[in-house]
């Protein structure tokens, strides 16, 4: 059974991705979305089945060392993977904001290897808002829903007009975003995420600990 990633597992593999990396006079540089951004950059999770990235540079060096860090860590083979990589962002759409999370391996005085981004939450917002899950899949609506709930206070993007304005400014290409065209699916999940925020006034703002700002760049 393949281990739940926890900060500490994710970091520990990236200290060995970075030091091969190094090891080998490359710097790789990758983008982490999902539910392990979540778990590196915040409190929302404390685990996640995988790492959801973008690699951005050499990414045939990323796919070879990720496969040697599997073997020494008893990973699964896509235990990081770009599956991601269609929706974040889809072709021809605005490029989300990246900010700098860490270098690895970390505690070390030799060369750094891996370099760590991570999106703005607004944008991780959008992209939960658009992920299109199976109806039999409840486990991932909800998480995709308590994500959500989480990354409105984060973001303090708490109205259904605010919403549409971001999911329009992240994906204008993606039919179904501009009203009074907005495909159902869509209308109907900022409906229930408008009522469990509702509800959920009370309890403890989630903590982000990664760069803020605009969702996509500005230029």
């Amino acid at each position: 059974m393949a281990p739940e990633l926890t900060r500490e597992l994710i970091e520990q593999a990236f200290d060995r991705m970075g030091a091969l990396a190094a090891s080998r006079g490359l710097m790789i540089e990758i983008a982490v979305y999902g539910g392990s951004c979540l778990v590196l950059a915040s409190d929302i999770r404390s685990a996640s089945a995988d790492v959801d990235a973008v690699f951005l540079t050499n990414r045939s060096a990323v796919y070879e060392i990720a496969d040697v860090v599997a073997r020494q860590m008893g990973f699964p083979t896509d235990w990081i993977n770009e599956a991601v990589r269609q929706t974040a962002p889809p072709i021809g759409n605005p490029q989300p904001n990246l900010f700098p999370f860490g270098d690895y391996p970390r505690r070390t005085e030799g060369a750094v290897g891996l370099r760590v981004h991570v999106p703005a939450p607004a944008y991780l917002l959008a992209m939960k808002i658009l992920a299109n899950r199976l109806e039999g899949d409840l486990l991932k609506i909800q998480s995709d829903q308590s994500d959500a709930l989480a990354l409105m206070k984060i973001t303090g993007i708490d109205s259904r007009e605010r919403i549409i304005e971001l999911l329009k400014q992240c994906y204008p290409n993606i039919p179904g975003i501009l009203e009074p065209g907005l495909n159902p699916r869509i209308s109907a999940k900022i409906d229930s995420l408008m009522d469990g925020y509702v509800r959920s006034s009370q309890s403890l703002d989630p903590s982000w600990n990664a760069g803020r700002g605009p969702a996509i760049r500005s230029v």
